[in-house]
C-alpha cells in the first residue's frame, strides 16, 4: 500500500466524532477527491461496536448470533429416537431368523444385564449398558425371552446426549444459528441463550426525484435496503420520505435511538443533492465520496452518537454501496462475520470487463456453463444488470479490467 493510502486509512480507524472537520459542499462542482474503500472499511470498523447481550428462547435463536460461548449443556444418558429393544450390540451379533438369539427381558429402570434386553419407547432413556435399538421387526418376544432375529449396531435408534452437548459447544461464535442449531438446543432442554440483540436501523429516503412530467419517481431504495437489512440480522425501521435539507436533517436527528442511520438518496453531486449537507447540520460528515463504482457518492458520519452511511439514490448505487461498505457496519453491530456473506467461486471469464484506473468496480456476472459472463454496463442496464446476475466480480482499483478468460473470484448471490 502507498504510504499516501496508508496514512488514509490510519486517518479513517480513529474514533469518528473526536474532531469534526469542515463541512465541503461539493455540489456543482464534483468530488475534488475520493476515500479508497479500505479507508471507509477502517472507520466503519472504528465505528462499529457489537451490540449488548439479551437472552432469547431456543425457538427464537434462529438467525442470532451466540454472545461468546455456546451454552453449556449437562451430559446426559442417552435417549430411544424409535421403539423398539435397548440391548447391547454386541449380544445381536450372529442372529438371523434361522439362527436366532436369546435375551433375557429386563425392566427398562434397571441397568442392562450381559444378555439382557429391555423394552422402551422413543424419548425414553436407555438402560445403563444399552448402546443400540433393537426394533420390533428384528425381534419376537417369547415370555421371559427375547428371540433376536437380526443384529443390531452400536448406535441405533440412539441419541447420544454427549455428542448433542459437544455439537453445541462447537457452535462458531459469528455464524448465525441456523433451524437445525435452535432446534437441538430446545431437545436439549436448553431454556435460554445469550445472543447479541438485533441493530435497529432507521432507514430514511431522500424525498423522490421528479421526472420530466413532473411525476415522482417510484421508490426503490427503501425496500431494497429493507431486504437487506433482514438479510444481515436487523431490524429497519423506514420512515416515511424526507425533503429537502431540513427535512433530511429532522429525520437525522429524529428521536428514538437507532443503532444507525442509513440515508438513501441526494448523497451526489446535483443541486439537490442535500443529505451530505443536513448530515454536517445535526452531525458529523467524516467521508463522502468513495473510489467505488457503482455507489460512489456514498458518505459516512455520525449523528447522536449512531453512525450513519448516506447511500446513493440510484439503485444500484444503492446495492453495491450497502454490500461493500454498509452491510459491514451492521454485520459488525449484529455480531455476524463481517466479511460479504455471499458463496465465492472460481470461474472464468466469457467476455472482459473493462474498468476505471483507480475506482473498485463491481461488474455484475451470470454463470453459463460454468463461466462468469457480464451481464451488461450498468450504466445502460441499471438495476436490471443486477438482477439478471448470479453474483457479481470485484475489480481492483489498480486495474483497468479483466481480459476475456481470466479466473475470477465471484460473489454469488444466495437464493432467497
Amino acid at each position: 500500500m502507498a504510504a499516501g493510502k496508508a496514512g488514509e486509512v490510519e486517518r479513517a480507524r480513529r474514533v469518528p466524532g473526536q474532531v469534526k472537520g469542515p463541512f465541503v459542499d461539493v455540489r456543482m462542482r464534483g468530488f475534488a477527491e475520493r476515500s479508497s474503500l479500505q479507508a471507509a472499511l477502517a472507520w466503519v470498523d472504528a465505528a462499529a461496536r457489537r451490540l449488548a447481550a439479551e437472552a432469547v428462547k431456543p425457538e427464537e435463536a434462529a438467525g442470532r448470533v451466540l454472545t461468546g460461548a455456546a451454552p453449556v449443556v449437562p451430559v446426559e444418558p442417552a435417549r430411544a429416537v424409535e421403539d423398539g429393544y435397548a440391548v447391547r450390540a454386541q449380544q445381536t451379533v450372529g442372529a438371523s431368523p434361522y439362527g436366532p438369539l436369546l435375551l433375557r427381558l429386563q425392566d427398562g429402570g434397571a441397568p442392562l444385564g450381559g444378555d439382557g434386553a429391555a423394552l422402551v419407547v422413543a424419548g425414553r432413556t436407555l438402560p445403563a449398558g444399552a448402546d443400540a435399538i433393537l426394533p420390533f421387526a428384528a425381534a419376537q418376544a417369547r415370555g421371559a425371552f427375547l428371540e433376536v432375529l437380526a443384529p443390531s449396531a452400536v448406535g441405533v435408534g440412539v441419541e447420544r446426549r454427549d455428542e448433542g452437548a459437544r455439537a453445541v459447544a462447537a457452535l462458531p461464535p459469528t455464524r448465525p444459528l441456523r433451524p437445525q442449531d435452535a432446534a437441538l438446543l430446545a431437545a436439549l432442554e436448553v431454556r435460554s441463550i445469550e445472543v447479541v440483540r438485533r441493530p435497529r436501523i432507521r432507514v430514511v429516503v431522500a424525498g423522490p426525484k421528479r421526472r420530466a412530467d413532473h411525476l415522482a419517481t417510484a421508490d426503490a431504495c427503501g425496500p431494497l435496503l429493507k431486504a437487506l437489512l433482514a438479510r444481515d440480522g436487523a431490524l429497519a425501521e423506514v420512515l416515511p420520505p424526507a425533503e429537502g435539507r431540513r427535512g433530511l436533517a429532522a429525520a437525522l436527528a429524529a428521536a428514538g435511538g437507532p443503532d444507525a442511520v442509513l440515508v438513501a438518496g441526494r448523497s451526489a453531486v446535483g443541486p439537490d443533492d442535500d443529505a451530505p449537507g443536513a448530515l454536517a447540520d445535526v452531525g458529523e460528515l467524516s467521508l463522502h465520496g468513495l473510489a467505488i463504482r457503482p455507489g460512489g457518492s456514498a458518505g459516512l458520519g455520525f449523528c447522536g452518537g449512531a453512525p450513519v452511511v448516506l447511500l446513493p439514490g440510484d439503485p444500484l448505487g444503492c446495492l453495491f454501496a450497502y454490500e461493500l461498505v454498509a452491510g459491514r457496519l451492521i454485520r459488525r453491530l449484529g455480531g455476524r462475520d463481517p466479511a460479504l456473506p455471499h458463496v465465492l467461486c472460481e470461474a472464468e471469464l466469457a467476455r472482459k470487463v473493462v474498468s476505471a484506473i483507480g475506482f473498485l468496480e463491481a461488474c455484475s456476472v451470470r454463470m453459463v456453463d460454468g463461466r462468469a459472463e457480464p451481464t451488461g454496463s450498468p450504466d445502460e442496464a441499471g438495476l436490471a444488470s443486477a438482477v439478471r446476475a448470479d453474483g457479481f466480480v470485484l475489480v481492483p482499483e489498480a486495474l483497468e479490467g479483466y481480459p476475456a478468460g481470466t479466473r475470477v473470484a465471484v460473489h454469488l448471490y444466495q437464493p432467497g
